[in-house]
């Protein structure tokens, strides 16, 4: 009966793996045979040289990776990851954010600018301090000298003395004087220095969304105005521009203008200027704000998926463990809320009334039942557990009198007087069938020996002679006189 293949198998296209396909080739070994002596003489170079070539091991196709080589490309692909996110640092330098916007004021509206350059939220206050720069554009309001800040040509130190009033205040926030400024020597340049030009101004922020953080926003309005000191005229301000990014918050501000009626004039009109400015949390803030948030709930869980381990579980070491695991997290959790980005304190806002006071309710509560848990089974143990019986020195058994006079006495003392009783008994109950003097002239041993055989059939015995007759046991007419003299004849078996 001839058996079918398939088609498949038959042409070699699928065959199963055999022991030839699997074992890796050979080593090549090349013998270095050129100068090769007659037989039986060595060579003229010594021993044979034998050089062997390694060959690579390949994995399906693939050359596997060594560890050397794993962790070096880590460390490799590591720095390169550094470097790359390093570059964000390149160009991040103060840009000239202003420059566009004075040399347009200074082309169409020349005037009076106050910059706000900078802007400190501070939520605990709550308040906010804008630190102005006053500066003036245009050839008619700008001192000879200064031109050049915020890299605009056309802008510099104003050359008249200002009074700064912020929102309405009866004494001026800051007095500026251009006379105080010095010259550089050997040239005509006026350094600007800040304390001389630039003055804080505080405001209380609007805090009815704070609650809200990562998602509170802040709203302020104000007004400024400029009073020469000299003619005690107002100077209209063209513009209030404030930075856009600081380190925590996104200003967006915007100005109009606006004026003030003096109490002493019902028809005069002062000029000013109002600012409504927008602080509110940028996005990558919010975005790890609620990263940050969401790791704190994990741990949270983790605490109550150890409680819910540490019920299937009996062994204590196990509780234990647990216990000691939500410890950590209940110690971990206010330090992560603590690495929000400018985060409020603990007053109770919304992140933390759904965040971490609800995150250390949970791992509180999972920690004190884990107390009880380890605290109820180390009490079962104790219960469960049988006290070890403490050691008490047992007295020695009471031995016999035949033990105690061969303990007492020498080792020679032991009465053999009943081993002969004891021959006789076994004597008397084996009968041995007396040998035939054939048997006993063609014995040469001085030990009879009887084999077991059938009646009147010689059997070989164990030293190669035979013997007739078979034992017979259990016939009374039987002696035991063979059993005491080995060296007995026939003639005297039979007297």
């Amino acid at each position: 009966m001839s058996t079918r293949h398939s088609f498949l198998s038959t042409t070699g296209l699928i065959r199963s793996p055999s022991s030839a396909s699997i074992v890796p080739p050979p080593l090549k070994v090349s013998t270095n045979n050129k100068k090769l002596g007659k037989p039986g003489s060595k060579a003229s170079n010594g021993s044979k040289k034998l050089t062997t070539k390694l060959r690579l091991h390949f994995n399906a196709g693939v050359i596997p990776l060594g560890p050397t080589f794993i962790v070096w490309m880590g460390i490799a692909i590591s720095i390169l990851f550094i470097t790359a996110v390093s570059f964000a640092f390149i160009g991040a330098e103060d840009e000239l954010v202003f420059k566009d916007l004075l040399n347009d004021i200074a082309e169409h509206s020349p005037g009076i600018v106050l910059i706000g350059d900078n802007v400190d939220v501070d939520i605990d206050e709550p308040a906010i301090t804008i630190r102005w720069s006053i500066l003036a554009c245009g050839s008619n309001y700008t001192l000879a000298g200064s031109e050049g800040t915020h890299g605009s040509s056309s802008c510099g130190i104003p050359s008249m003395a200002l009074y700064i009033y912020v929102d309405s205040e009866e004494d001026p926030t800051a007095m500026y004087d251009p006379t105080q400024l010095p010259f550089t020597s050997g040239t005509s340049q006026r350094p600007r220095i800040q304390n001389l030009h630039q003055f804080d101004s505080d405001h209380v922020l609007d805090v009815h969304e704070a609650r809200l953080y990562p998602f509170d926003t802040y709203h302020l309005t104000s007004t400024i105005r400029a009073v020469n000191p000299s003619t005690n005229a107002t100077v209209p301000i063209i513009r209030l521009p404030t930075i856009v990014d600081t380190s925590s918050f996104i200003i967006t501000s915007s100005d109009t203008a606006s004026y003030v009626v003096p109490s002493t004039s019902d028809t005069q009109q002062d000029p000013s200027r109002d600012l409504d400015m927008g602080i509110q949390r940028p996005g990558e803030a919010r975005f790890f704000a609620l990263i940050l948030f969401g790791i704190n709930w994990m741990l949270a869980h983790s605490t109550i998926a150890y409680v819910a381990l540490a019920y299937k579980s009996d062994d204590t070491d196990r509780v234990a463990k647990y216990l000691a695991f939500s410890v950590i997290t209940m110690l971990v959790i206010p330090q992560v809320r603590n690495t929000m980005p400018d985060a409020p304190g603990l007053d109770g806002i919304l992140i933390d009334q759904i965040g971490f006071f609800s995150q250390m309710l949970v791992t509180g509560i999972c920690v004190i039942t884990l107390l009880g848990m380890l605290a109820r089974r180390e009490l079962a143990h104790f219960e469960t557990t049988e006290p070890e019986p403490e050691f008490t020195k047992e007295r020695p058994a009471p031995i016999s009198k035949g033990l105690h006079r061969l303990r007492g006495g020498s080792s020679t003392s032991i009465d053999f007087r009943h081993i002969r009783n004891l021959s006789k008994t076994l004597g008397s109950r084996v009968q041995v069938v007396p040998p035939s003097p054939i048997a006993e002239r063609m014995d040469n041993s001085p030990y009879p020996t009887f084999e077991s055989g059938t009646p009147g059939q010689r059997v070989p015995s164990r030293n190669g002679t035979h013997q007739w007759g078979r034992a017979q046991r259990n016939t009374p007419n039987s002696s035991s006189r063979s059993l005491h003299t080995p060296n007995i004849a026939y003639s005297e078996w039979i007297a």
